[in-house]
């Protein structure tokens, strides 16, 4: 009885592991102070609003890189990447359990001869991102590819992971 309760237990906890990650995955690691940016934000549109200028469309101070959108399937997750100007080559994805890995960087063209940087607003140089997955991944099955500045990735789900249909026999 002791044995089939910790079995439950342990399934519960993974359940709960795997629904947290995937939370991370749609709304993205918040921390304390993200309410105070978001509202300084706010604050600011409405202020351009209010005088008759646009309001600016820019992304959160210290947004994860790359962004990602995540799909769920049956049989794993899709994850997309925005990254124009990256080229794949300097682009690692590592999985590990459930636990994937985006390293690479990003290159910034040097401004020519006589030209000033006025505004510099694209990221440059070294990134990692690592994903904490709602499932085990079958990292033998992990496909990425890239096209027009997006990397798509397939993280299939491991074999264990996977539900299966159990036969029942008539007795």
């Amino acid at each position: 009885m002791g044995s089939a309760l910790y079995k439950v237990d342990k399934q519960l906890n993974r359940t709960k592991k795997g629904v947290l990650a995937m939370l991370e995955l749609m709304i993205g690691p918040r921390s304390p102070w993200t309410i105070f940016d978001e509202l300084e934000s706010l604050q600011d549109n409405m202020n351009r609003l209010l005088a008759g200028q646009e309001p600016r469309v820019e992304r959160r101070a210290g947004a994860a890189y790359p962004p990602l959108n995540v799909y769920s399937t049956a049989d794993g997750l899709t994850l997309v990447a925005e990254m124009p100007g990256v080229d794949p080559q300097d682009v690692e994805i590592s999985v590990d359990g459930d636990e994937l890995a985006l390293r690479g960087k990003v290159n910034s063209a040097a401004p020519a001869a006589g030209e000033t940087v006025l505004r510099r607003e694209r990221p440059a140089g070294e990134f990692q991102r690592t994903l904490q997955l709602p499932f085990r991944a079958h990292a033998a099955g992990v496909k990425a590819t890239f096209k027009n500045g997006l990397l798509n990735i397939a993280v299939p789900r491991s074999p264990e992971e996977k539900p299966r249909k159990i036969a029942i026999t008539a007795e």
